[in-house]
């Protein structure tokens, strides 16, 4: 009983803590598309160089990060879709990951 109190209180931590508000990156803005399993990010500020969205997903068994497209601030998007074999993916959050010039 212990362990599954235990693994509820972990699973929601982690929703918490990967929620959007809290993961929205400063001059970065998102836009979830309607599936829920996809986040595309835009960067107008920040570092200089190229970025890639690390959308947070989940599909009711795990949670998991999937590593989008690369893209270039004041330019392109980073789109992150989450796939999963198992139940239907989610995106739940995301952050930058900024990648050197």
């Amino acid at each position: 009983m212990r362990r599954i109190v235990a693994c509820v209180a972990v699973a929601i931590a982690a929703t918490a803590i990967a929620s959007p508000a809290q993961a929205q990156e400063r001059g970065c803005y998102d836009e979830y598309l309607r599936d829920g399993r996809t986040v595309e990010v835009f960067c107008d500020e920040g570092r200089p160089g190229r970025f890639r969205a690390v959308a947070h997903c989940s599909n009711g068994l795990g949670f998991w990060d999937q590593y989008g497209s690369i893209g270039r601030v004041r330019g392109d998007s980073s789109v992150a879709v989450c796939t999963s074999l198992l139940g239907y993916p989610r995106v739940d959050g995301y952050h930058v990951h900024w990648l050197s010039s």
